[in-house]
């Protein structure tokens, strides 16, 4: 229902620009994402340089899978805005807008799990521990996440369709589907029938930025998108969102209690990093206000 909505939200927003408005193509996964902060922070992004740039017309995409809205980025398809994680592939195959869209909330991964099954996952203190486990962790397979946890030494199991890794988790096919701390309890929620719940016990870290990408072809709109997110975070609308959407997140999944079990991520490029650095005191600070 909340998916709905949003969309719903969108179609309306589009309609009621006027007819002149830049139309822009959105990926369809970036308006319907779980966390309404993921489309909002992009319509806020975009209206507050309306004024320099003129109004605009959101329209979603054709339903895709991450994979293929890459790919048809890379080749100058029609699809001008999409979010995901960063990595070099796609940092050459489309323009990174690097201000996080979630703060840094994607790089602290939160198990969802089957009922009843906390207990296996209490003895895990340490990376050699889940290693030696043999906890199997769902992910998709043209995710980032699949490369990172491969390379630290995690077992996994790899679909290659989003909808479906819920099914196959409540299948009991693998043991946890890590999901972003931004994202995690509104999937939950969207999933009610299937007798999941949040592990308790664990969150698995490593350095994962969520950004806005932008079609190369459209270079003056990564521009604008970047100029509209500076200006949110400089008067303090970033902030406001990000309290309002995570707040009682952060409350509930209390991130400063659980064991931590950091990764590497090797497919940082040397920009994103500089970028991670540049803001990590702001989204550090940011996050403890609003769990507080």
């Amino acid at each position: 229902m909340k998916r709905m909505n949003s969309y719903i939200l969108f179609t309306l927003l589009s309609f009621s620009q006027p007819l002149f408005a830049q139309p822009i193509v959105v990926w369809n996964r970036l308006l319907e994402h779980p966390n309404p902060m993921v489309s909002e922070l992009l319509v806020k992004a975009l209206q507050v340089t309306a004024d320099e740039y003129g109004s605009f017309q959101l329209i979603p995409s054709e339903a895709m899978e991450q994979g293929r809205v890459v790919k048809q980025m890379a080749n100058n398809g029609h699809v001008q805005i999409a979010v995901f994680a960063p990595t070099k592939e796609r940092e050459e195959s489309a323009i990174a807008v690097r201000i996080p869209v979630t703060g840094s909330l994607l790089s602290y991964r939160i198990c969802l799990i089957n009922k009843g099954q906390q207990e296996r996952f209490k003895s895990v203190s340490s990376l050699d521990d889940l290693i030696s486990s043999k906890l199997k962790i769902g992910t998709h397979r043209d995710w980032p996440d699949r490369t990172i946890m491969e390379a630290n030494g995690l077992t996994l199991w790899k679909g290659h369709k989003y909808a479906l890794l819920f099914e196959q988790l409540a299948a009991k096919r693998f043991d946890c589907f890590s999901r972003g701390a931004n994202e995690v309890l509104q999937e939950l929620d969207l999933h009610l029938d299937k007798e999941l719940e949040i592990e308790q016990h664990l969150v698995i870290y490593y350095p994962l930025p969520f950004y806005y990408f932008v079609n190369k072809d459209n270079p003056e709109l990564a521009v604008r998108l970047a100029k509209g997110l500076r200006m949110l975070i400089d008067n303090g609308e970033y902030e406001k969102i990000f309290k309002e959407k995570y707040a009682e997140t952060l409350k509930i999944l209390a991130i400063q209690d659980r064991v931590t079990i950091e990764l590497s991520n090797p497919l940082l490029t040397e920009q994103s990093k500089v970028q991670m650095e540049k803001y990590k005191s702001y989204f550090q600070t940011l996050i403890h206000r609003s769990s507080l």
